[in-house]
């Protein structure tokens, strides 16, 4: 676990990707079976407690000693802060929705980052790219229509 986390050995970027693709899909799944049984205000609660677990766990379990910067801890605590509404959000959408559409709205998210660092961080993308952002509102539509 610990070459996982802190990247020893770790040659290729694709191993902790896959392992994040696996995570997020089981993560946006059981929001819907939680909300068949609770409301999402209290899904909400229990899902943020776990992942103060494996916050906690990086903390005991490994040792690790959290870095201070001013605004790189900021930049953190906004990102946590909006990642958490939109995990309420999910949840609200999870129990008035079916989660095949939900899940496929919701993980277009990248759309935003892609504008944002294109807006803000002057990244750019190519047309192949733009296109992919394009297919993606369209995926969006299709789904929702």
């Amino acid at each position: 676990m610990r070459r996982l986390v802190d990247g020893d050995d770790m040659n290729s970027w694709m191993a902790p990707a896959v392992a994040c693709l696996v995570m997020w899909g089981l993560s946006r799944f059981f929001p819907k079976l939680a909300t068949n049984h609770l409301d999402p205000k209290s899904a909400f609660i229990y899902e943020i407690a776990g992942e103060m677990i494996i916050a906690l766990g990086f903390l005991f379990a490994i040792g690790f000693k959290p870095a201070f910067d001013l605004r790189g801890t900021s930049f953190a605590l906004i990102a946590g802060l909006f990642g958490g509404l939109g995990v309420y959000f999910y949840l609200l959408a999870a129990q008035r929705g079916n989660v095949s559409q939900l899940v496929i709205v919701s993980a277009l998210y990248p759309i935003i980052t892609v504008l944002l660092g294109v807006t803000f961080l002057q990244e750019s993308i190519n047309f192949k790219q733009g296109l992919g952002v394009g297919f993606g509102l369209l995926a969006i539509i299709l789904v929702t229509t």
